[in-house]
């Protein structure tokens, strides 16, 4: 029996994820790119669905919102296709590493073959609070 239910995938596969941290030299600076998907690895058209992350504690400061934009970014000249406004509220100074997940309203479609990378801005000038575990989620 044929099934039409499609999976989702994630990448990187079966690892951690990939971090990123604020660049920090002040507020809202962007980090650098880092590569989420190589150019070659995802070789027929998918579509982007979600994203994961975890960012670690200890925190800054506690009973504050932090709040955090992830763009993702397409192909070797870098155009711009998803930007995603987070923000979570750190009540404790204790240590603990909590998990993320958006899926979005609409998927992205993404040509086969094509790079991404992601980069993160940060409300507070510093690089303490790393987003790390960073997956894709998407399905063919």
């Amino acid at each position: 029996m044929a099934t039409t239910t499609k999976s989702y995938l994630s990448h990187p596969d079966a690892a951690a994820g990939i971090s990123r941290a604020s660049s920090g030299g002040a507020a809202w600076s962007f980090s650098a790119y880092t590569e989420v998907i190589p150019a070659s690895h995802i070789t027929s058209d998918c579509w982007i669905a979600g994203l994961t992350w975890a960012w670690h504690t200890p925190i800054a400061a506690a009973d504050t919102t932090y709040e955090w934009l992830i763009e993702l970014w397409s192909g070797a000249d870098a155009a711009l296709i998803i930007q995603i406004p987070c923000s979570v509220r750190a009540d404790t100074l204790v240590g603990y590493v909590p998990s993320n997940m958006i899926i979005f309203p609409e998927p992205k479609l993404l040509p086969a073959n094509t790079r991404v990378s992601v980069r993160v801005a940060y409300s507070l000038a510093t690089t303490i609070n790393t987003l790390t575990g960073i997956k894709l989620l998407y399905q063919l």
